[in-house]
């Protein structure tokens, strides 16, 4: 199939009226299966937290129907079609076309703005994925829609701790170096009023961007109380001592794959490090 003719049948499945919730999740259940990918309606995001990925290679036409969910409907069906769409473009969004990135970061920009919490942290999260800049530094990371950047920040100055975390991994992926000062600032407040939770978002997000003025906080970690312990901070602390300073904090990375809680952080960062994810 040419790309014009997917560009076309996306086109046709997006002026579809007749997809509804109760028709929408089971058919991007079926999408997903067809690639290699089993995921129950409703627990799409479990399958997205887990790097799930296609086990067969993905065909043209593939994105049709998880773009005319995500484009046609809103609430929970949108929610599955967003995190199903992230499933099968992987990282950096390899997986999909420019068009096919493109008509999802539109979508995905408005339910970051959205009222609906599930919405936004669903926007936010699949939006820091697919439009992720290779850690690689093996092409540059894919064209953001209009407004994005702006929603994603709008997102991060919301009171609610998810909205924050979930903004400050988006800016992380995204490797949106504009959000360094504000992040380092953030890092700070967070960690003066010992939220470790915010503050280790901060500093995992501080670490993908690899600004330089970051080393010399992770290096100010060396010994400190705030990477002892087994939970997502702690972890968080490895995955920035490895990334900026490459001291071998990589072995602690992989001993949390055995932790059930902290195991699929732990294999996310394995990916982005680019070792072997178990």
């Amino acid at each position: 199939m040419t790309l014009t003719n997917r560009i076309a049948g996306i086109a046709l499945a997006m002026i579809v009226t007749g997809v509804s919730a109760a028709s929408a999740q089971p058919a991007l259940a079926d999408v997903l299966e067809r690639y290699g990918v089993r995921a129950k309606p409703g627990a799409f995001d479990r399958a997205f937290d887990a790097l799930a990925a296609p086990t067969i290679p993905v065909t043209p036409g593939a994105f049709a129907t998880p773009l005319a969910v995500l484009t046609t409907t809103a609430g929970d069906s949108q929610v599955d079609a967003a995190y199903a769409f992230g499933i099968l473009a992987g990282r950096s969004g390899r997986a999909a076309s420019p068009p096919e990135l493109m008509a999802a970061g539109q979508a995905l920009t408005a339910m970051i703005g959205s009222n609906d919490r599930r919405a936004r942290i669903a926007g936010a999260r699949v939006a820091g994925r697919i439009f992720a800049a290779p850690y690689d530094r093996s092409g540059a990371r894919p064209v953001l829609p209009a407004g994005m950047t702006e929603a994603i920040f709008a997102m991060l100055n919301r009171d609610e701790e998810i909205d924050q975390l979930a903004a400050m991994d988006a800016l992380g992926l995204l490797r949106e170096v504009s959000a360094a000062a504000s992040l380092t600032d953030r890092y700070h407040y967070y960690r003066d009023g010992n939220r470790r939770a915010r503050a280790g978002g901060a500093l995992e997000a501080l670490a993908r961007i690899g600004d330089s003025s970051t080393i010399a906080i992770v290096t100010a970690l060396a010994g400190d109380p705030w990477a002892e312990g087994r939970d997502a901070t702690a972890l968080a602390i490895a995955f920035a001592r490895e990334r900026m300073l490459k001291d071998g904090s990589i072995a602690v990375i992989r001993k949390a794959v055995e932790n059930k809680s902290l195991r699929n952080q732990a294999r996310g960062y394995l990916d982005e490090l680019g070792a072997p994810v178990p």
